[in-house]
This record gives C-alpha cells, sequence and structure tokens, in this order.
C-alpha cells in the first residue's frame, strides 16, 4: 500500500459508526461545550498517532501495535497489548450493537428493552457471523458497500444540515468540570480509535517510513474536520435536546422539518451493522494469530476447510461480544472500549521512544533520555494517565483485573506451550 490507499483504510476504519450516536452522547456529558472534548481528543490522538508513526516507520511486519510492543519491549508485551487490543476491539463491538437496537427504538420503541431487543441482538450476530463465516470476500463486500454508505450519509447530513444550525445553541450554558471534560475526552478518543486496525497490515506497506506518517497525519486532520462538522451541526439543530436523542444525526433533520431524516437513520443503521461485519472479519484473527503460534488453545488456529476462515476464532469472538451487548449501553460500553483501550496506547508511545532511542544507539549517535524528539511520545503517555485518572474506580479494577488475567493466559500457556501451527 502507498499513501493514499493507506490514509483510506485509516479514514474507513477510524470514521466508525459510532458518530451516528455519538453527538447525542457527548451532550449527555458535556452540554453545549461537548466540542471541547473532540478538540483535545484530536489533539491526544494526534500525539498518539506520531507515536504510532514513529514506531511504525521502524516495524516493517504486520500485527500493529502489538508488532511495535513486541520488538521494542518483548513477547509478553506484545501478547498484553494484542490482547487488550483485542478486548477493546471486543467491547467496541458490543457498544456498537447496542447502539443499533437503541437507533432502532427510535421507530419502533419495542425494541428499547427486553427479549424483542435481546433478540434483535442475538440475531445481527447470528446473521454477521454466517456472513463472515462464508469467506473474506464477501464479509469484504457487505463492508465496503455499508462505508460507501456511511460516507454519503455523513456528508449528506452535512450539506442538508448547515442551513439549520441556530447559533445560540452552541452558546455555552455551563463550564464544565475537570472529570466531565475527561469522560467527554473518552468517547471522543473511543471515535477517534481505530488507526492501529489498519496498521495491523503494515508490513504491507510501501516504504513505511514515508507512508505511515503521511497516512496517519492526512487521515486524522480530514477525521477531525468531519468529526467537528456533525457534532456542531447536531447541536447547533437540536440544542439542549441533543442529549436525549438516542438517533441525534436523523433527528437533526426530522425535529427541524428537513427531508431525509428517515434515510440518515437507515444508512446509520446499516453503517453500524457494516462496521460490525468489518469488526467480525478483523479482530477474531487476533485470537487466530496467538493460537497459531501457541499462546491460546490450538482449536482457535483451525481454518474452514472450504471457506478457510477460522471459524470458531469468529464464533467466539462473536458470542462474547453479544453477551456484552446484551447487558450494556453504547456509552457504558464505549467508555469500557476506551479503558481497555488506554494501556495499548502507552505501550505504543512508549515502543516509539524506545525504537527511536534504539535506532539512535545503534547509528552511533547521542541518544539523551529526554530530548525535544521524546517530548510527544512523553505528553501523549502523560495524557494518557491523565484519562486514567477520570475513570471511576470500578473502571480502574476491571482493567487491572484484565491485566492479571491475561499475564497468567501468558504464563499459562508459556509452561505448556505447543508447537506453532505451520
Amino acid at each position: 500500500m502507498g499513501p493514499v490507499a493507506l490514509t483510506a483504510s485509516v479514514l474507513n476504519v477510524v470514521i466508525g459508526a459510532g458518530i451516528f450516536a455519538l453527538p447525542a452522547a457527548l451532550a449527555l456529558v458535556l452540554g453545549s461545550s461537548a466540542p471541547v472534548a473532540f478538540i483535545l481528543g484530536g489533539i491526544i490522538m494526534a500525539m498518539i498517532v506520531v507515536c504510532m508513526a514513529r514506531a511504525g516507520s521502524r516495524v516493517a511486519r504486520s500485527g500493529g501495535l502489538s508488532a511495535y510492543a513486541d520488538v521494542a519491549f518483548g513477547p509478553f508485551a506484545g501478547f498484553l497489548t494484542g490482547s487488550l487490543l483485542w478486548f477493546s476491539n471486543m467491547l467496541a463491538s458490543a457498544g456498537i450493537a447496542s447502539a443499533v437496537a437503541e437507533s432502532l427504538a427510535t421507530v419502533a420503541p419495542t425494541f428499547a428493552q427486553g427479549l424483542p431487543r435481546d433478540i434483535l441482538i442475538v440475531g445481527l450476530y447470528g446473521a454477521l457471523t454466517a456472513v463472515n463465516l462464508q469467506g473474506v470476500a464477501l464479509a469484504a463486500r457487505v463492508t465496503s458497500a455499508a462505508a460507501v454508505i456511511k460516507f454519503l450519509a455523513l456528508v449528506a447530513f452535512v450539506v442538508l444540515g448547515a442551513s439549520l444550525v441556530n447559533p445560540q445553541n452552541l452558546i455555552w450554558d455551563h463550564a464544565p468540570s475537570a472529570t466531565q471534560v475527561g469522560r467527554g475526552v473518552y468517547l471522543a478518543v473511543f471515535a477517534f480509535s481505530g488507526a492501529e486496525i489498519a496498521l495491523g497490515a503494515s508490513g504491507e506497506v510501501r516504504d513505511p517510513r514515508r507512508t505511515v506518517p503521511i497516512a496517519l497525519a492526512a487521515a486524522m486532520v480530514l477525521v477531525a474536520l468531519i468529526y467537528l462538522g456533525v457534532q456542531l451541526i447536531a447541536q447547533g439543530a437540536l440544542g439542549a435536546s441533543l442529549a436525549e436523542s438516542s438517533a441525534p444525526l436523523a433527528d437533526a433533520l426530522t425535529r427541524r422539518g428537513m427531508p431525509g431524516g428517515s434515510l440518515i437513520l437507515a444508512a446509520g443503521i446499516i453503517s453500524m451493522g457494516g462496521w460490525l461485519a468489518g469488526d467480525l472479519l478483523g479482530t477474531p484473527r487476533i485470537l487466530f494469530g496467538f493460537a497459531r503460534v501457541g499462546l491460546l488453545p490450538r482449536a482457535l488456529a483451525r481454518v474452514s476447510p472450504v471457506h478457510h476462515v477460522p471459524n470458531l476464532a469468529i464464533a467466539i469472538h462473536a458470542a462474547v461480544a453479544c453477551c456484552f451487548a446484551l447487558t450494556g449501553s453504547f456509552v457504558t460500553l464505549a467508555i469500557f472500549s476506551v479503558m481497555a483501550t488506554i494501556p495499548v496506547y502507552i505501550s505504543c508511545c512508549a515502543a516509539a521512544w524506545v525504537l527511536e532511542r534504539r535506532e539512535a544507539v545503534a547509528a552511533g549517535r547521542n541518544a539523551p533520555w529526554l530530548s525535544g524528539r521524546s517530548l510527544i511520545p512523553l505528553l501523549a503517555i502523560g495524557s494518557l494517565l491523565w484519562m486514567l485518572s477520570c475513570a471511576t474506580f470500578q473502571e480502574v479494577i476491571a482493567v487491572t483485573a484484565l491485566l492479571v488475567v491475561t499475564a497468567g493466559i501468558y504464563g499459562g500457556a508459556r509452561r505448556f506451550r505447543s508447537e506453532p501451527t505451520p
């Protein structure tokens, strides 16, 4: 892949289906000051992306952030990073599935809760799992079609909604607290995350030292502009009622008498389904990859003799995500997803710092512990630690327990490790 192809890939995975639900979630946390979360989240993600670019330009192999941690700190760090990435993606999947139910409930209230909601979510995962079990080609076509619909819907929303903005709705009604800002940044980072998925194929990138930084910079600037535009239009159109909406983009058009609300709602639901299909296409391969090298049960490395896909890995990923979707809301699951991602990003920033220093030492150059080039990784790590400080006690305990369990799995796998799958 060259810069254009990698930029398109990053755009596709970063501009996720969550943007169709996120404006309301941010308004609920921050009110009219919600755009500040995108600004701060964008700055933090920009620093993280710089670290991804620096690390990615020095690790010319597939695996993305897991590979960076492996090269910088060893296989345990690589396994821990990959495991947390899987868990984060699984929670994101569950959150998007929950958002599908919440969106449908705006036109069919029976899906708001109870058995109808559960049947909808189980049926959604069942259908998308069946698609992915038919092979990569069909799943890729579904994901690509949904991506096109997603981009067209966002462009249509910006074009149609720009004339609906009431400047009074953009005036801050109160100054948010630091904790409120932190919680809002969690949701913004959820929206900005995903570049690490595209970098999983960094071993197939042409001239990574040039291509990775250019593609990441171009993609993140475009993403920030699109997200800010969507948030400002939704808020400017709906005002305080934005926080109460389950389908904010559609409601912004419908409640102001603009045609196209139903189409935006349908496009949002299709986009969410396509994102879920894409997640089922890519994320289970993390389990598959670890099983192939003997760090997870060998059964997860088996592929279908007909369609050549890791059936069990896909089924387990879908089943676990479905269980979480049945018990959580979009906002809760999105925040927990970011909680699991924060250690992954800290690992990436630290890896960028270590790899740059290691390269300088190998070249015989002076490599001080603290320099101008080390400032961005250190600032990024500091920002991520600040985000952790805004987490609740229960969230910190949950992530700590996940780290302990993952370390235990790695220790057990190393002790009873089987030969890697050829």
